[in-house]
């Protein structure tokens, strides 16, 4: 999905404008899973997080609770970052609108959006002033670190297309490909009733079933 945060508007090629109408007319749906607003809570340190009920208890074991940035540079390399909005209102694709991962030391690689340039590695930073971020390990070991940087680097540049795979991909499907291409399970499915891959998806998608973990949850204001 397009990521949210401050972008230019330069003229678009016709190319583009069927994924973008796509894009504005889906953000006329309800959010997925009905929910309009995000504000963790710390709860009891030591606690499990439930991927599947996070978004919905919106409680996080007050020692995996962190400021955005901190959750960020904790991230491993490999895993990945859903970054999250403090409501779903406008043109969101839910309470969590895109869907990044930690390359290396202060790097992310992810395809922001249709403004800028498509599949990219970025600084870390790009992420600190975003709402929430919750950083999930995927199953993305040292061993497979080299493959998914060769595949990040062999895909960078594509460009954006909501829905997009193999000549085109949107911040999701650009993560699909990384698993794939380190024999893991996809990050998110689509979505049954939206008919595309949605970010928040990401935290009840094939690679948690598979055994993935939420490890760390960034919330602004948390110091």
């Amino acid at each position: 999905m397009p990521d949210n945060g401050a972008m230019s508007f330069p003229v678009l090629p016709r190319s583009v404008w069927p994924a973008l109408l796509l894009s504005l007319g889906l953000c006329a749906c309800s959010p997925p899973q009905n929910i309009h607003a995000l504000n963790f809570r710390p709860g009891p340190a030591g606690g499990t997080i439930d991927p599947a009920r996070l978004l919905l208890d919106q409680t996080v074991p007050a020692d995996r609770l962190l400021s955005v940035p901190e959750a960020v540079r904790r991230a491993p390399d490999g895993s990945v970052i859903v970054v999250c909005n403090a409501s779903a209102g406008g043109f969101s694709w839910g309470v969590c609108s895109h869907i990044s991962r930690k390359f290396s030391a202060g790097v992310v690689t992810d395809s922001p959006g249709f403004f800028d340039g498509g599949v990219k590695n970025r600084p870390e930073s790009s992420l600190y002033k975003r709402h929430a971020v919750i950083v999930l390990d995927v199953g993305v070991n040292p061993e497979r670190l080299p493959r998914l940087r060769a595949e990040a680097e062999r895909l960078k540049g594509t460009p954006y297309l909501v829905g997009g795979t193999g000549d085109a991909m949107d911040c999701t499907t650009y993560q699909n490909a990384l698993q794939a291409a380190v024999g893991l399970p996809d990050v998110t499915g689509i979505n049954a009733a939206w008919h595309i891959w949605l970010p928040q998806d990401a935290l009840t998608g094939p690679a948690m079933q598979a055994g993935g973990k939420v490890l760390w949850v960034g919330m602004e204001g948390v110091n």
